[in-house]
């Protein structure tokens, strides 16, 4: 094999380098998530970018980008099944989604119960009380639009294909280590970021790849971030990531930003850094008995 051809593909594998395939796949991705936002932008033009029918209509574009585009390439560039990124569904998947569901509760519950005693928060309203709202429907379509579809598509693309791709490429510290800036990088581009939200979204990275790393598979970190989007904003009222929603409990906050996180949520505060540090026990707990994981095969990260 000639020199130049040795620097796209690898012979003892029989297919692109992991470099390459990366940079197919952002490529498709962007080009596919464009696509399917123009679409979803000319359907959801006059909706209220705070209600559910948006986020609904919103979580169907990722969904179908990200799982469209990651089968594709995973399939014919890859050469390798799209269920190996960690997509086993068995009876341990739906116990991990479930669990990490829970633990996002315990770790939202934390920052909430730490605002209302602290006095950084005062609920005004349980919506629940007001007239004209039909709560089953609407959990039903917030748990869809900013939960599983923010859940599912980010996992698959950044704990699922980059993070494994980049582990066959340079190793599982370095993987690990430019996984979690690029998620933080990503998230900087949202509304009213800040530096500290950009540091402690690298340790929301870690935690979702913490729950790769411990099970091989990505439902614990898939029910970890849609328990975390769904609670945070639509139940709760905090800001999720500089995005509003409409909310079943409306607070009025108080207090520095850089201990709240103000107008980026909580993630943005260091009010989160004990709710992180609770995650992380817990995750460790409910993973204790692993065996076969990444966690134990490879140098632990």
């Amino acid at each position: 094999m000639s020199p130049v051809k040795g620097l796209f593909f690898n012979t003892s594998e029989n297919r692109l380098r992991a470099g390459w395939r990366i940079v197919i796949f952002i490529v498709f991705f962007i080009l596919m998530s464009r696509i399917l936002s123009t679409i979803g932008l000319t359907i959801t033009g006059d909706l209220d970018k705070t209600g559910p029918a948006y986020w609904v209509l919103r979580g169907i574009v990722v969904i179908v980008a990200g799982t469209l585009v990651v089968w594709i390439i995973r399939r014919y560039i890859d050469k390798k099944t799209f269920i190996s990124l960690g997509l086993k569904l068995d009876n341990p998947a739906v116990k991990d989604f479930f669990a990490g569901f829970v633990i996002s509760g315990v770790m939202i519950g934390t920052i909430f119960i730490i605002f209302i005693v602290s006095g950084l928060s005062e609920i005004q309203d349980i919506i629940w009380n007001s007239p004209g709202i039909s709560a089953v429907s609407d959990l039903l379509l917030w748990f869809f639009g900013i939960g599983l579809a923010v859940g599912w598509s980010e996992e698959l693309a950044f704990r699922g294909y980059l993070l494994q791709n980049m582990k066959d490429g340079m190793g599982l510290f370095w993987a690990v280590l430019i996984s979690c800036i690029l998620y933080s990088l990503l998230h900087l581009s949202n509304p009213n970021s800040t530096i500290l939200s950009g540091v402690l979204i690298a340790i929301f990275g870690y935690l979702r790849i913490f729950g790769w790393l411990r099970t091989g598979q990505l439902w614990l970190s898939m029910g970890m971030h849609a328990g975390w989007d769904f609670l945070q904003g639509p139940i709760l009222g905090f800001t999720v990531s500089g995005m509003n929603t409409e909310s079943f409990i409306k607070q009025s906050f108080s207090g520095a930003d850089w201990i709240t996180g103000g107008s980026f949520g909580p993630e943005a505060g260091v009010v989160v850094v004990p709710a992180l540090i609770f995650g992380f026990i817990l995750m460790y707990t409910w993973t204790v008995k692993r065996e076969n994981t990444p966690w134990k095969t490879n140098n632990r990260v």
